[in-house]
């Protein structure tokens, strides 16, 4: 699964359905990041099921 979040922050998105989801100027990476917190739309999302997730 992927993972990004914005260049200069902490805060690692893995719903491309998020209204946060980076489209620019991110790093990505694959499989769970080892620092950072995740993002607490995307959570919520992968929580009841509507987490769309990039392969």
């Amino acid at each position: 699964m992927k993972y990004r979040k914005r260049k200069g922050k902490d805060t690692w998105h893995f719903c491309t359905n998020c209204s946060n989801w980076p489209v620019s100027d991110y790093d990505e990476r694959d499989g769970k990041p080892t620092y950072g917190e995740y993002c607490n739309e995307c959570l919520s999302k992968d929580a009841n099921g509507t987490c769309a997730k990039k392969q």
